[in-house]
């Protein structure tokens, strides 16, 4: 009966999540966006999270503008890019433009790295005047001694890091961290040291 319950909850839930769309900045992150609406389907119970990209092909190898063009649905659905680098902004501010022009109902943006330290570079105030942005996320590997605009926030590695560290000196699986489908086939909680 307990599971009943929850299996509620979860649909309850479920109805009142938003539609999602997650986006690949380029074809290069195809893959990584792939593995982020996975997780993000499997954490929320979701199936109806969709996928897209956007690409920024060049008609000839040197040529440095391109036009980007999305393939994919994100009429109407709350949108979140997935990218390894923000460096220069440019590339994260077109996708959203791009998003927003398609009927995007919101847009999100996750980086691995935000490259904002080297001088000159104004990365951060270029995301925080894109319209339809609703924040970029990234992580604090690289070190930003400025302080960062409301519409970037920075989200600290420790954590894993620290658990990455735990599982080492107790001889296990550092991988398993992110496996989720390791423990759910084992039906067993590993224990966290975070």
């Amino acid at each position: 009966e307990e599971n009943d319950d929850d299996d509620a909850s979860l649909e309850k839930k479920k109805k009142n999540y938003p539609k999602v769309t997650i986006v690949a900045a380029h074809e290069g992150q195809v893959a990584r966006a792939t593995a982020f609406r996975k997780v993000l389907q499997k954490l929320s119970g979701d199936e109806d999270i969709k996928m897209a990209f956007i690409s920024k092909r060049r008609e000839f190898g040197a040529q440095k503008e391109y036009e980007p063009m999305l393939v994919g649905d994100v009429k109407g659905r709350k949108c979140i890019i997935v990218d390894d680098i923000v460096n220069t902004g440019k590339t994260l501010v077109s996708g959203i433009e791009l998003l927003a022009e398609s009927g995007a109902d919101g847009v999100y943006a996750w980086a691995t790295h935000g490259v904002f330290h080297v001088p000159g570079n104004d990365a951060p105030q270029l995301i925080q005047g894109a319209k339809g942005l609703e924040f970029l996320l990234v992580s604090n590997t690289v070190t930003y001694e400025g302080l960062l605009p409301s519409k970037v926030r920075q989200l600290s590695i420790a954590p894993l890091l620290a658990e990455a560290i735990a599982r080492a000196l107790h001889n296990q699986s550092i991988s398993g961290i992110l496996n989720l489908d390791e423990v759910e086939k084992k039906g067993l909680k590993k224990r966290r040291y975070d």
